[in-house]
């Protein structure tokens, strides 16, 4: 048996070529994950492998499982749902924060069927419409006593889902319903100690079912293969340098490959002690303001989180607490402004290592090695055994490598990549020849072979024929001492098709002087179509539940006051009553606006002329009503 931690320093492109000399089923002999944690269990049975903050004070005791403990956990919760489920193919859905004993469900439900954690933030018609998406069998959720939000969300659900077979609450089975179990008390009724069903999962064998929509709305299901998880995790052990000494605090949640790989298996699988911080991590605010502490109590290694989160952390001060055990700073899941790199590099004295996935290559594409030298702006070098190309940007024609240096579309292919969505309808213009996968990010390759992101394909502002990188503006703005974050996004334009805005945060207590901003944005912006047509300060830039900025909001914000400027132009301010937006998945918007009665109909006729024609080179198309 052998677990992921790394095997020889990598630092450079040419060590990762001289370790894909070495066999891979020497280097990565787990077909599966259970395997990994059999691994684990045999040759490190002592050693912590999970713990689960709890949700409350933080002088709550916390739960501590050996990797011994915690793959008998996950062998009871195998022969559990293998038991339950119809068949190994059978999907079981985790509606659930991470408590205490999600981690070991869902790496059991991966041993005994397909697993697939849904984020329990969801409306509950889409949740329903995923769950019978996946036809899923068994759902795991809260009981009213642990999470009631959650468990209302459950009830309507559940009558909607007629694939649901059975039910497992923690905390308790309510009611008389026998498709409802105790999930506890099912679970103790299974032996521990050895899988007690028969199952050959390989490499190939599906593992999972991720929802994804990434930055830009209607989730799509990503299958996820054994194989590709396994090699996601040894990925990050090599590049990482991550052993049984490690201890890595995980801050996302497993509904993210994030959560589930980047903080979690890529430790895991070596042996490390993992901490889960709390069941909704990051969003605690107590795991915010006590952070070092923990680092402290803890003793961790490996840090981090997507980019807001690091923001967020480095404001906290260290104080009195000893974070000396840090080795290595995390960032992934956007590009992280460089005012926030310096900033936790300047607090931890530790270096930030950025690292670039998706859900569709199991959370790993490249990353800054830790034995190498790490450049900031960039992410790194690939993975051992994958392929990375930038390529033109028409690869539905012809699949083109750009030269070194320019700015193309990123393609990924390897062991951790996926092959295809559930739906095979959502494959289009991702599923490339030759296994290639499109990621829609855009960047470029530097002379030894790093990749540098610039922004995503569909992020890019088009201004009459310039195409405009929105990290060009951000990054200027991010460096301007006021401002804590910002986001460039299109506004719609009858003139240019669209023109750069920019959303901006302050630093909680500083007071941001607008001119004197729009003055430095003018000045230290070379491209002049880059130059940001209209400036809005508002409190906080809206996220995803990870933290990643929610661009198609902004999007929407900047087509709302495009909408109401217009229409004030033309009919004077205090007419607007109620504006509603609805954006197509085309990228057009339907905007109904309802306005101030008008003396007489000829008016309300002439309005409706001048703003129908103003709205024409425009994607937004206008219906007005009358209050």
């Amino acid at each position: 048996m052998k677990t992921t931690r790394w095997v020889t320093p990598i630092r450079s492109l040419a060590d990762i070529e001289s370790v894909e000399k070495m066999p891979y089923d020497e280097l990565v002999p787990s077909k599966n994950i259970y395997d990994v944690f059999r691994a684990t269990a045999e040759l490190f049975p002592e050693r912590p492998g999970l713990t689960v903050i709890p949700a409350g004070p933080l002088d709550q005791p916390a739960h501590t499982r050996s990797n011994l403990e915690l793959w008998q956990e996950i062998t009871r919760n195998a022969n559990m749902l293998s038991d339950l489920a119809s068949s190994p193919g059978s999907v079981v859905a985790i509606l659930c924060p991470t408590y205490d004993q999600i981690p070991a469900a869902s790496w059991g439900a991966e041993t005994a069927c397909v697993v697939s954690c849904i984020n329990y933030l969801l409306s509950p018609d889409v949740i329903s419409d995923l769950l019978l998406s996946e036809e899923a069998e068994i759902l795991v959720v809260p009981g009213p006593d642990v999470d009631p939000d959650i468990w209302s969300k459950a009830q309507a659900v559940i009558g909607k889902t007629k694939t649901i077979k059975k039910v497992l609450v923690l905390g308790g089975a309510p009611g008389s319903d026998d498709r409802i179990l105790d999930f506890d008390r099912t679970a103790q009724q299974y032996p521990s100690d050895r899988l007690v069903f028969e199952r050959e999962i390989g490499r190939d064998t599906l593992a999972a079912l991720f929802h994804t929509g990434g930055t830009t709305g209607t989730p799509k299901l990503v299958t996820q293969t054994h194989g590709a998880q396994v090699h996601a995790a040894w990925a990050f052990a090599q590049m990482w340098a991550i052993d049984e000494t490690d201890v890595v605090l995980n801050c996302l949640p497993m509904f993210h490959v994030g959560g589930t790989i980047s903080l979690g298996l890529s430790g895991l699988g070596a042996g490390a002690h993992n901490v889960v911080l709390s069941p909704y991590g990051l969003r605690n605010r107590l795991m915010v303001e006590h952070y070092w502490k923990l680092v402290e109590r803890y003793s961790a290694t490996i840090v981090g989180g997507v980019p807001t989160a690091v923001y967020s952390l480095a404001e906290v001060p260290v104080g009195g607490c000893d974070i000396s055990s840090i080795r290595m700073g995390f960032t992934g899941g956007a590009l992280c402004p460089a005012a926030v790199a310096d900033r936790f590099e300047s607090l931890t004295g530790k270096k930030l290592y950025e690292q670039y996935g998706m859900t569709e290559t199991a959370a790993m594409i490249s990353t800054n090695a830790f034995h190498g030298t790490r450049v900031a702006g960039s992410v790194g070098y690939r993975v051992p055994f994958s392929d990375l190309m930038v390529a033109n940007e028409d690869v539905d024609d012809e699949i083109e490598e750009c030269a070194t240096g320019d700015v193309g579309l990123v393609l990924v292919r390897g062991p951790q990549v996926f092959s295809g969505y559930k739906d095979p309808r959502h494959n289009r213009g991702t599923m490339l020849e030759d296994d290639w996968v499109a990621t829609g990010d855009l960047g470029y390759q530097t002379e030894d072979g790093r990749l540098v992101l610039t922004g995503r394909k569909k992020d890019l502002i088009i201004r009459s024929g310039h195409n405009i990188d929105p990290l060009i503006i951000e990054e200027t703005a991010n460096a301007y001492p006021a401002i804590r974050i910002s986001a460039a996004v299109g506004m719609p334009d009858e003139y240019a098709g669209e023109v750069p805005v920019l959303f901006v945060s302050r630093h909680p207590g500083q007071q941001l002087d607008l001119e004197d901003f729009e003055k430095y944005m003018v000045e230290n912006i070379a491209e002049p179509p880059a130059k940001p047509k209209r400036i809005f300060e508002i409190d906080q830039l809206p996220t995803t539940v990870v933290g990643k900025i929610y661009k198609p909001r902004l999007r929407e914000l900047a087509a709302e006051e495009k909408i109401r400027k217009e229409i004030e132009k033309r009919s004077g301010a205090d007419t607007i009553v109620d504006l509603k937006l609805d954006v197509q998945k085309s990228g057009s918007i339907l905007a109904t606006a309802v306005l101030a009665p008008k003396s007489d109909d000829t008016d309300r006729s002439e309005l409706g002329k001048s703003l129908q024609k103003a709205f024409d080179d425009l994607p937004i198309e206008l219906t007005l009503e009358w209050h």
